[in-house]
């Protein structure tokens, strides 16, 4: 049947519409493949993109100054790709306008960047999607976290926990808000119920911007007893002011 399919209606790349050289099952042409960016710079604890110049550089240990100066609550970042266009459009056209057909195609560039370190050593006792309150997942439908990560966690074999977490305050969208604001935003949001006695839980969340929302999650996660939060999205974006 699929060769019906592709014969009649051959697979393109969904991006540029092209045909040839295309990858990941078909869904990406190599040229639009390349123009993401890979975070392969970044902070080695809360994964925001370093700059080869300024202050941010200005450490031997890759660490970045905010890190330094303030750890996050969390204890690692991962974060494979940059939070800049193409990826960009390609997570709204999945959040906004319901495309799930990306959601196949972004978990399929996340795995292709899983570090050996997560694949050979990292064994959460759970992975929980970044949750949305009751009323937002009515209106969209899904959870694009789910989406995104339940493939990984299924090669991985790590559980996937949807229901230790909620998220009890239906906050605005942080789009928009200065990190100040977010973080005020999201202060109390969640309430996490550590029914399994986790020691070690990772929190996926589709993208980290000033990480406002997974520290508030993992401040919630460590104070009902869990002892390592990492955190893992697929996109990191630059420091926001």
């Amino acid at each position: 049947m699929k060769n019906i399919l592709d014969f009649f209606y051959p697979p393109r790349c969904m991006l540029c519409g092209s045909s040839h050289q295309l990858d990941y099952k078909g869904q990406l042409c190599k040229g639009c493949a390349s123009d993401i960016h890979i975070n392969d710079h970044a902070c080695r604890i809360c994964a925001v993109p370093l700059t080869t110049t300024g202050p941010s550089q200005q450490n031997s240990s890759d660490i970045c100054m905010q890190c330094i100066k303030t750890p996050p609550v969390y204890d690692a970042c991962w974060s494979p790709f940059v939070y800049a266009q193409p990826l960009e459009w390609m997570i709204q056209q999945l959040k906004f306008n319901a495309k799930l057909n990306y959601a196949s195609l972004l978990s399929a560039l996340m795995a292709a960047n899983l570090p050996r370190h997560i694949v050979d050593e990292v064994r959460p006792d759970a992975i929980i999607p970044m949750p949305l309150h009751n009323r937002r997942l009515k209106q969209r439908g899904f959870n694009q976290s789910q989406l995104l990560i339940k493939p990984i966690a299924n090669v991985l074999q790590i559980p996937l926990d949807l229901k230790s977490c909620q998220r009890i305050l239906d906050t605005q969208h942080q789009t928009g808000k200065s990190a100040r604001h977010r973080q005020h935003n999201i202060k109390n949001a969640f309430k996490f119920i550590n029914r399994n006695n986790y020691k070690h839980v990772v929190i996926f969340d589709d993208v980290v911007t000033t990480g406002s929302s997974v520290s508030e999650l993992s401040r919630e996660l460590k104070q009902a007893g869990v002892l390592r939060v990492d955190v893992w999205s697929l996109a990191r974006a630059e420091k926001l002011n």
